[in-house]
């Protein structure tokens, strides 16, 4: 006999559940940060879950990074525990061979080699020293032939040598949906109370008497409609009274539903600094975050350590309030909230067709 305490099957049971029905869809189309360019050497295969997807992740022998649906097509094998025979990753079953392409290229036992393109596989290329997969939503099978809706998003300052690698740090994982950190640019209203305060780099730890002034704006670009510009003009203060000299100019490119982010950080007079910011979903509701950072040949290693952890500090101010949120899909605003409704619009267009409604 049923009690009070039976649930539906569809009512959700745990605190994440309850955040998770609130949030939009969590995998939206984009590119993604696999790895480290140089923990894929040729001839190395990895299993890797995200995006609600089970992958495996090889370098052929001359160097090619691919991308493909984990589970052999032709009966189930995982080919992560396969290995890499010259173009071709090798199933540990049945000894079938498949291109990064997903085409089957040789069956031992058999002179008839299926055509087509058997195994699901992804876009995948490398820049700056990182693996990216292109992640299509809809789940549809890809030819990763085929041009992605975007570019994959590269520093044209790197790419010339004009900044050079100056570090990267793997942040771990945070437990949030992924339109969080998009949507934070947007709410101009939060920097006063939340990234006032200057902290130690790297931690967050406070400096008494160091206060920060922001002066936040956000802008779309109409050309290319995947990106997203946030600008902040911040003023240093030691006790109230204003540091000449300290002003910080930072110019942040939202590339895709911020998956990938650009943070560049102009010191005055002396150079340039360019982080760039990942997140992968790894699950719903917990994001991968990495940081890898460029900067100009003049700037002091020591100067580029501390505004990067300046950054990082500020950042690590969000978190606990990220994890702990939901989302509010008809949210009660108010004329200086900033383009709230205005990013959840421009995010829509990276979520499958059944979830983008208003």
């Amino acid at each position: 006999m049923p009690t009070g305490r039976t649930r539906r099957r569809d009512e959700p049971r745990t605190p994440d559940e309850v955040r998770l029905a609130s949030y939009p869809h969590p995998y939206p189309a984009g590119w993604y940060r696999l790895s480290d360019s140089r923990a894929l050497r040729p001839g190395e295969v990895r299993y890797v879950e995200c995006l609600g997807r089970q992958l495996v992740l090889w370098r052929s022998a001359s160097g090619q990074p691919n991308a493909m649906h984990a589970f052999c097509p032709h009966l189930g094998a995982n080919l992560s525990l396969g290995c890499v025979k010259g173009e071709c990753i090798e199933c540990p079953f049945h000894r079938w061979q498949f291109t990064g392409d997903g085409r089957a290229a040789f069956v031992p036992y058999s002179d008839h080699t299926p055509d087509g393109f058997l195994a699901q596989a992804f876009p995948v290329q490398e820049a700056h020293g990182q693996l990216f997969m292109y992640h299509g939503c809809e789940g549809a099978m890809r030819n990763v032939a085929a041009t992605p809706p975007y570019p994959l998003p590269r520093i044209g300052e790197v790419d010339d040598g004009a900044l050079v690698f100056r570090g990267a740090y793997g942040a771990g994982q945070v437990r949030m949906h992924l339109i969080e950190f998009a949507e934070n640019a947007a709410d101009l209203a939060h920097f006063k109370p939340v990234h006032s305060q200057m902290r130690i780099p790297w931690t967050r730890l406070r400096l008494p008497g160091f206060t920060l002034q922001h002066a936040p704006s956000l802008e779309f670009d109409r050309d290319v409609p995947w990106r997203m510009y946030f600008q902040d003009k911040a003023t240093m203060h030691i006790l109230g009274r204003r540091i000449e000299g300290a002003d910080g100019n930072g110019h942040v490119s939202f590339h895709g539903p911020a998956s990938i982010v650009h943070f560049r950080l102009d010191i005055a007079g002396r150079g340039r600094i360019v982080l760039c910011q990942t997140h992968l979903p790894v699950a719903p509701l917990i994001q991968e975050v990495n940081f890898r950072w460029f900067a100009d040949r003049r700037l002091p290693r020591l100067l580029v350590w501390y505004v990067v952890g300046n950054w990082i500090s500020q950042w690590r101010q969000d978190i606990q309030l990220w994890e702990n949120k939901s989302y509010v899909d008809r949210p009660r605003l108010c004329r200086d909230d900033g383009p709230v409704l205005q990013l959840r619009q421009w995010y829509r267009q990276f979520l499958p067709e059944a979830h983008s409604g208003d």
